[in-house]
């Protein structure tokens, strides 16, 4: 006589595989900024923004030094003159 081996199911959906949660564990995204992840909110969304512009205008500013040295005093003064004609004619929408 063949003995037929009935295994139990150990879920409570009857399933007799590998127990695993019963809630689903879907990875929570944040924000990712350049000191690591931080939790998504109104708040953490408006400091990453601002760090984000000063690190910008910074880099912006300091392109603009780096520039300046590297001119002669005769290209300072065509840019200068450059700038002040570029100035009037957009006028302040760029300020």
């Amino acid at each position: 006589m063949k003995k037929q081996n009935k295994k139990q199911p150990i879920q409570s959906d009857e399933s007799d595989g590998e127990k695993m949660s019963e809630n689903p564990t879907l990875v929570r995204k944040g924000i990712r900024t350049y000191y690591g992840i931080v939790e998504d909110s109104l708040e953490n969304k408006k400091e990453n923004y601002d760090e984000i512009c000063h690190a910008e205008d910074r880099r912006i500013v300091n392109a603009a030094i780096a520039l300046r040295s590297r001119l002669s005093s005769k290209e300072r003064e065509i840019a200068q003159e450059w700038y002040r004609n570029f100035s009037t004619l957009v006028g302040g929408w760029m300020y």
